[in-house]
């Protein structure tokens, strides 16, 4: 190196490349809403449209210093509905004229497929968390590196029942070396057709035609775990939030056309005929089945399936988070009478407490019918939403329902039914073990005064819409009234969230660092003193650093802490070594390097030499 540049970085510094790892803390969202999920779509954050959805990453701003969080990104496209089962045997999918568009989650492992623009776009999803949010950046904070200057995207996120609001920072990184999932996987999917052997696929090899499909397939997070055997299928709930005992409480999740009969119940819609408890369904084999997409991701896990008998475009769409599941029905059908879903307990959850917004002070659940308030369509129509909730040392589940719809005059009620032995003409169990513990949700008994369910299917004129929602969220047993009013007032007013362009200063972290080398004489065999200035020319405070020195004719490698050291500061250390009695040459070459971590990254950095006479 030319002496004229060595004596260069005495006077500006010896700038010093970053290094970056993650580095992850909390944050309260806006109120108490770490655990609900803010969704934006593409065109809601269109600075970052066309971007590689590997290359979206996450920023919260807390406590002076940044930190990547888990955003995920699910693709949607519009299909023609009828493609998503194969062309071969169809019964009520039809024949291969075109049917009706729908815009649907994209997944190349089902015959959703791929999306065709592999970029993020308009219709596409972006996900985070209410719990990752932080402070706004201050002006003059620089952006996180390596991200792409000006793709800096500020998001507001507000809520509108406790108030307040909170930031996340959205940008395209540079390389892949950000993980979108900042390390975090909030959901674990683990989705398993038991009955494919080999090499078979669930794209090629699914029983799409009066078939069932065993599964062996669960959903686990830190507060709760589900089991499903099937399309329509759950059998086993685990409550883990807070101290609960994690007691599987569930024998069934029920989706039953009519109270009364198991002809059109959630057997039959997975093509299990002959396993409900009745007979006179086993020979019958009009229904087709599809899985429209199975995601795992860090944020949330996706599950959506098609396929009710006659309904072969009736769906059911379950979207995992960390404490909550939201499942939600679209009817896509004939005309047909009283429709329900509803979950029938185990009788591991005898014991516990059932309360509705109709019934505060709560019944027991041990098996024993009980007499309670009625929730009507005034308290669930229309984008109304009321709760249910069973609550004990087992643990809270908390279920928000509510529907969208057109019909004129919708019949809603809730489903509650408590008794170890049903046997009314209304009370009918088309599986499971046979009683109904706790059986709670909801159904429509028709509409107005004609007691059938218009036509909601879109391949007809005039057909109305239909679409259910159930949110379940899983706590632990002190759980009670206020939380699943609070529970109620989340779901019917979801966190908000604007985006807007955040101009920032872009560049690498450094720190400079030098040897004051005026008036220094390194003696050789005897010790010297180097005094080391330390700068901090980045964007982040310095947490926690070292300064060394280091060259030829040193006999060791002195090195000092550096810590604590403000944006734009600098500090001088003193080290001290000694040189060595045969070190050669008029002039002692040395060099400095600092490592250490600033903000929430990492930096190591080394940089030329600096020149110290030579006696002796």
């Amino acid at each position: 190196m030319p002496r004229k540049f060595a004596q260069g970085l005495t006077a500006f510094g010896l700038a010093v490349a970053i290094i970056f790892g993650f580095t992850g803390n909390a944050a309260a969202a806006p109120a108490d809403r770490s655990g609900d999920a803010v969704v934006l779509k593409g065109s809601e954050i269109a600075r970052l449209l066309g971007a590689d959805p590997a290359r979206l990453v996450g920023f919260s701003f807390r406590n002076g210093r940044w930190s990547q969080i888990p955003v995920q990104v699910d693709e949607r496209h519009t299909v023609d509905v009828r493609s998503l089962y194969p062309p071969e045997n169809r019964t009520y999918v039809g024949d291969s004229s075109p049917d009706f568009n729908l815009e649907v989650y994209a997944d190349p492992k089902t015959r959703s497929g791929a999306d065709e623009d592999a970029t993020f776009d308009a219709n596409d999803e972006l996900t985070f968390m209410g719990g990752d949010t932080g402070s706004r950046v201050p002006a003059g904070v620089g952006a996180p590196a390596p991200v792409v200057p000006g793709s800096g995207t500020a998001v507001r996120v507000s809520d509108p029942v406790g108030g307040g609001n909170a930031w996340v920072y959205l940008f395209r990184s540079i390389n892949r070396k950000f993980d979108p999932s900042a390390g975090k996987d909030y959901v674990d999917y683990d989705f398993k057709l038991t009955g494919l052997t080999g090499g078979q696929t669930l794209l090629n090899d699914y029983g799409y035609f009066s078939q069932f499909n065993p599964e062996d397939s669960t959903v686990k997070t830190d507060d709760y775990e589900l089991h499903s055997y099937d399309r329509w299928m759950e059998d086993e709930l685990k409550i883990r939030a807070g101290n609960a005992n994690g007691t599987d409480i569930l024998d069934r999740e029920v989706a039953q056309a009519g109270r009364g009969s198991c002809g059109r119940s959630e057997y039959t819609f997975s093509g299990r005929w002959g396993q409900d408890s009745t007979s006179g369904n086993d020979n019958s084999t009009d229904n087709e089945g599809t899985y429209v997409a199975v995601i795992d991701g860090p944020v949330r896990a996706i599950r959506s399936y098609m396929g009710a008998n006659s309904g072969p475009y009736v769906q059911r769409e379950h979207i995992y988070y960390r404490d909550h599941e939201q499942n939600t029905i679209f009817l896509r059908v004939h005309q047909m009478a009283d429709l329900y879903t509803w979950t029938d307990f185990a009788p591991s959850a005898i014991g516990m407490t059932y309360r509705d917004a109709k019934n505060t002070a709560g019944v027991t659940v041990d098996g024993n019918p009980d007499s309670i308030a009625p929730t009507t369509s005034a308290d669930i129509s229309n984008g109304a939403y009321s709760w249910q909730q069973i609550s004990g040392p087992q643990g809270t589940a908390t279920t928000v329902m509510g529907s969208d719809t057109d019909l004129t005059d919708p019949n809603f009620g809730n489903y509650y039914l408590d008794d170890s032995t049903p046997s009314g003409p209304l009370e009918v169990q088309c599986g499971g073990d046979g009683q109904s513990i706790g059986a709670s949700g909801f159904g429509i008994f028709g509409e107005g005064d004609t007691g059938i369910t218009p036509n909601t299917d879109p391949r007809s004129a005039g057909f109305k819409t239909l679409t259910t929602r159930r949110t379940r969220y899983f706590g632990p047993p002190a759980d009670g009234v206020a939380k699943a009013e609070n529970y109620t007032a989340r779901v019917s007013s979801p966190l908000t969230a604007t985006s807007s362009p955040s101009p920032m200063k872009h560049g690498m972290g450094s720190a400079r660092a030098y040897i004051l080398t005026r008036g220094v004489t390194a003696h050789r065999g005897r010790a010297i003193r180097l005094r080391v200035k330390v700068r901090n020319s980045g964007n982040f405070r310095i947490r926690k650093a070292k300064a060394c020195v280091f060259g030829k004719g040193l006999t060791g490698r002195p090195c000092t802490r550096v810590n604590d050291l403000g944006i734009g500061n600098e500090r001088t250390v003193t080290l001290k070594t000694r040189v060595g009695r045969f070190a050669k040459g008029r002039k002692l070459k040395l060099s400095v390097s600092v490592t250490g971590s600033a903000g929430d990254w990492g930096f190591a950095g080394v940089g030329g030499y600096f020149l110290i006479p030579l006696r002796g």
